[in-house]
């Protein structure tokens, strides 16, 4: 695990707050971008849409959300100070991505009555189709998976379990293609490589 002098519990609310900001970033960018790509292939018309997996999709927010607060406050600050460099220059690259390559996820519509098919069609109205690759929602719970597999080693197989959950749910309610799930993976893996060399380069520094 990585060591490194204490952070000042301001600095630790601090970078919470970035990365908060950083997260709302992804609300006018999902908003006003046009045009683009889709990256569909065949096997994504074989992937059931299960309206259900909206409640697991939904619910990773408020995960995420918690993550990042009791990193803020628990996290060695070694680790803490890897989890934002990774966390932050992960979603910048990737809205710098989805604004000069915008890509888009073509929906199914959704035809079926009951509140899982009315919550399926409140997300859609409410998160348009873009910012589809990278997957957000791959990469941040991966990193998450990444960081918590380090920092809660008894607890590996529940990350990994709710990474999972996550990243079906992106799939059974057609928010992304599996291409966006691939990238969704390149990016957290880069970003956590990233991370974990700024921390060592700031205590050699």
């Amino acid at each position: 695990m990585l060591t490194n002098n204490a952070m000042t519990s301001r600095a630790r609310l601090g970078w919470l707050f970035v990365l908060f900001l950083g997260q709302l970033l992804y609300i006018p960018i999902n908003r006003f971008v046009k045009g683009g790509f889709e990256l569909s292939i065949p096997l994504d018309s074989q992937i059931p849409l299960v309206p259900i997996w909206t409640i697991p999709y939904l619910l990773s927010l408020i995960w995420w959300a918690g993550c990042f607060i009791w990193a803020a406050l628990a996290m060695p600050s070694g680790l803490y100070r890897a989890w934002v460099a990774s966390t932050i220059s992960t979603m910048l690259i990737a809205y710098a991505f989805y604004i000069l390559y915008p890509t888009y996820v073509v929906r199914p519509v959704v035809g079926a009555s009951g509140w899982q098919s009315d919550l399926l069609r409140q997300l859609y109205a409410n998160d348009r189709a873009y910012n589809a690759f990278p997957s957000g929602h791959t990469y941040i719970s991966l990193l998450i998976l990444f960081y918590w597999w380090t920092w809660k080693p008894r607890l590996r197989w529940l990350w990994l379990a709710i990474a999972l959950v996550i990243l079906l749910s992106t799939l059974f309610t057609r928010q992304h293609y599996l291409i966006d799930l691939l990238g969704g993976l390149l990016w957290a893996v880069m970003g956590f490589l990233f991370g974990r060399w700024w921390s060592q380069r700031f205590i050699k520094s």
